[in-house]
């Protein structure tokens, strides 16, 4: 990781964009049209371990000498826990709101679950088990903050560190233990944890634009070969780790030497969106996918240049709708919008 931390907001919004593309086909499975499962299925599943090591590496980023747990814990408190309580219980109220919209327009909730009571019981059980599906994600990084202050003096001593390491990648390779936390989490969390307490940092490696061209696709490719594998199964999870470290050095390198692209400008322009993106970018989804679906736009989904105009057009227009609501809130609510987002 480089010392003064470069470029790791755009690498975590360009990683978030991914996420967008893991998600463009999740509506897709609610309806009964036929589509090309092989090709537009895409799933690449290093986002959420990449995420992870980012995570780990910014909470313990210079505490070797003074860690000042409740001086962090109070920063994470406002960054992420009270973000979270928000948007999903939020999302807790919509959801129960648009089930019954859909249900009165369509005549079917056309949803995965069916639709809950605002109970006490139902809004405990939507923290712990958030709604959408890229909350996990938030979830574990609430949850692992507790844990914290143990993982900082594991790390005091780092061949302890290394055995509570490997004890924890036996526990996901072998299946001997439930540590609660997702296997695409916690592992990639303790070595962003490990790189941070020590400040490691990324070598810069110039890359010229012939071997951009290159990378890029040898990236898509190895990421995409990679995500079927299962992380309960050793040496999978093992190899992985070394797959997520590989595409985060790349991806460092391909923004630090493309820092004229239009890619890079655009990432480094709307960095300050990139976790309210991220919190509502599933709702998006659902709400521009779902719509046109029960329009009539899954009529046509068995034409594969109609089925990637939607899938590419929907994406757009999450970005866009995020985009603008993200400004309106900045620009006439800042308070409100610096809250929700934890900045």
């Amino acid at each position: 990781m480089k010392r003064n931390l470069l470029h790791i907001d755009e690498i975590r919004f360009l990683i978030i964009h991914i996420v967008l593309i893991n998600h463009w086909n999740i509506n897709l499975y609610l309806s009964h049209a036929p589509y090309d499962h092989k090709i537009f299925d895409i799933w690449f599943d290093l986002t959420s371990p990449c995420l992870a090591v980012l995570s780990g590496y910014l909470f313990f980023y210079r505490t070797k000498e003074d860690f000042h747990y409740l001086r962090k814990l109070k920063t994470r408190f406002n960054s992420l826990v009270v973000p979270y309580l928000f948007w999903t219980l939020s999302f807790f109220v919509v959801y129960i709101v648009v089930k019954d919209v859909y249900s009165r327009i369509f005549h079917s909730t056309f949803w995965y679950a069916p639709e809950e009571s605002l109970s006490f019981k139902n809004v405990v059980h939507n923290i712990i088990y958030p709604p959408l599906a890229n909350f996990w994600y938030l979830q574990n990084l609430v949850f692992i903050l507790p844990f914290n202050f143990i993982i900082y003096y594991l790390l005091k001593n780092r061949y302890v560190y290394f055995a509570f390491f490997l004890g924890v990648l036996a526990c996901y390779s072998f299946n001997l233990v439930d540590l609660f936390f997702n296997s695409r989490f916690l592992p990639y969390y303790l070595m962003g944890c490990f790189f941070g307490y020590n400040e490691k940092y990324l070598p810069r490696i110039p890359i010229s634009t012939l071997a951009t061209v290159i990378l890029i696709p040898v990236l898509t490719w190895v990421a995409l070969s990679s995500s079927p594998w299962n992380d309960n199964l050793f040496p999978f999870l093992e190899i992985k780790l070394v797959i997520v470290f590989i595409f985060i050095l790349s991806v460092y390198n391909l923004l630090d030497s493309n820092q004229n692209s239009i890619v890079f400008k655009y990432l480094q322009k709307y960095k300050a969106f990139s976790f309210f993106l991220f919190a509502i970018n599933m709702f998006l989804f659902s709400f521009v996918q779902r719509a046109l679906l029960k329009l009539g736009a899954e009529r046509y989904l068995h034409y594969e240049a109609f089925l990637l105009l939607f899938l590419v057009g929907s994406v757009v227009a999450v970005i866009a709708l995020a985009f603008g609501i993200a400004s309106l809130l900045k620009r006439y609510c800042s308070k409100f919008f610096y809250t929700i987002t934890g900045r």
